[in-house]
């Protein structure tokens, strides 16, 4: 029982990973909780209140009219409008053109949603520990420097954020010499999809990847929500929109319709019954209401995805950028004049595009100023034996203990 107490204490102090940007988490966090609240409002209105009333003969009793609702609602419905007339020749095929199947699944169809917003978010970290540094550690530390209330714990920090980038920086190398060696660092120079651990494209590859993946997954609800409920639902909000353009009645609409016709049967001796009863949907009041504004929010998301994964593409192709940051962070903490030379050298052969990526996500996550404060460190740590290693792909160093080295220790180069 105090095991038990513990653990419900202990829920205040879970704590949310930000290893990426704030649009990533309008996916795989804000989408995953509106998705479950709404999934488990549909469920509370399937289970407590009464979802569907049907409209019965006049003979019959209370257990029949309950036996209907009950009949009508684990079976299928379909929906023809009121002024039609109801052929016999031509029931079946009314039936298959508009069946209603879709409402007794609706919390399964959700929670099922939110179960797909957050797989790209298991990939990105699924790839995250295979780098070879530890980005939730990286980002708690940054978290802890932003929060910290003396400077002890501040500097502490920072130091193990230089400490862990710079190993990371100078342990994914490529020591092999030779014309193809130096055609892939042409390349991964100037494309950032080519190249991986060893050249410095890994980490915003893989980033870029997932980009992509969220954006797929937000378009692709659109359609998957299509063939679960069998009706056009890509264009849902569309169609909405032009009705409250022409001002008619956006509420009213085929999709979710409210009033349906239910068909079953009775076997009463050796015979049988056939009933047609006219039923009010009334959980449809709801879905009708969930279901577009899911459709604006996919839709958003979409559009904050797309903006987002350019964003990110210029930002990494576009090396001037990267000096340019690096210059106006540097600026910010030491007024030193440096060349745009030295800067660019730093980006292009000691940070790379993974070093800058983890940079920009500090600043984009925790503020700039301790984007700042990580970029001053780096910097500082930047000896002429790091220089040699990075400008001279083909070298690498040992320390005096005979590891590879990051600081602490002279190194030699060899």
């Amino acid at each position: 029982m105090d095991r038990l107490f513990k653990s419900v204490l202990s829920i205040r102090e879970i704590k949310f990973r930000m290893d990426d940007d704030y649009v990533d988490r309008l996916s795989r966090q804000y989408s995953v909780i509106i998705l479950i609240c709404f999934g488990f409002l549909v469920s509370t209105k399937q289970f407590v209140g009464k979802p569907i009333n049907c409209w019965c003969p006049a003979e019959f009793k209370p257990s029949h009219r309950d036996y209907t609702d009950a009949v009508c609602w684990v079976s299928n419905t379909y929906y023809l409008p009121i002024d039609d007339i109801i052929q016999k020749d031509h029931l079946e095929t009314q039936k298959n053109r508009q069946l209603i199947s879709y409402y007794q699944w609706v919390p399964l169809i959700l929670i099922f949603q939110a179960l797909l917003a957050f797989v790209p978010c298991l990939l990105w970290r699924f790839v995250n520990k295979r780098s070879g540094v530890n980005m939730a550690a990286i980002m708690d530390a940054s978290r802890h420097c932003s929060q910290a209330h003396y400077l002890e714990i501040r500097e502490k920090a920072i130091r193990y954020i230089v400490n862990q980038m710079d190993r990371y920086l100078l342990a994914q190398r490529e020591y092999r010499t030779g014309c193809m060696v130096r055609i892939k660092h042409v390349i991964a120079k100037f494309c950032c999809f080519v190249g991986g651990k060893l050249y410095g494209n890994y980490l915003i590859s893989c980033y870029m990847i997932i980009k992509v993946l969220y954006l797929a997954n937000a378009l692709g609800q659109l359609f998957l929500l299509e063939t679960f409920l069998k009706i056009n639902f890509h264009l849902y909000g569309v169609h909405v929109l032009e009705r409250l353009i022409k001002g008619e009645d956006w509420s009213h609409s085929e999709r979710f319709p409210r009033v349906t016709l239910c068909e079953f049967e009775i076997r009463h001796q050796s015979r049988i019954h056939s009933y047609i009863v006219q039923c009010a949907l009334t959980i449809n009041l709801f879905n009708e209401k969930l279901f577009i504004f899911i459709w604006f929010w996919y839709v958003f998301l979409a559009f904050m995805t797309a903006v987002n994964f350019l964003r990110w593409l210029f930002r990494s192709l576009y090396w001037p950028g990267h000096v340019q940051y690096l210059r106006k962070q540097l600026r910010a903490f030491d007024a030193t004049q440096r060349e745009a030379g030295i800067l660019a050298k730093f980006a292009e052969n000691y940070l790379r595009r993974d070093g800058m990526f983890i940079v920009r996500l500090i600043g984009i996550n925790m503020g700039e100023v301790v984007a700042g404060e990580v970029i001053c460190g780096l910097w500082n740590n930047y000896s002429l034996e790091r220089r040699s290693i990075a400008e001279k792909p083909g070298r690498k160093t040992i320390s005096k203990t005979g590891r590879t080295g990051t600081g602490g220790h002279k190194m030699e180069v060899v």
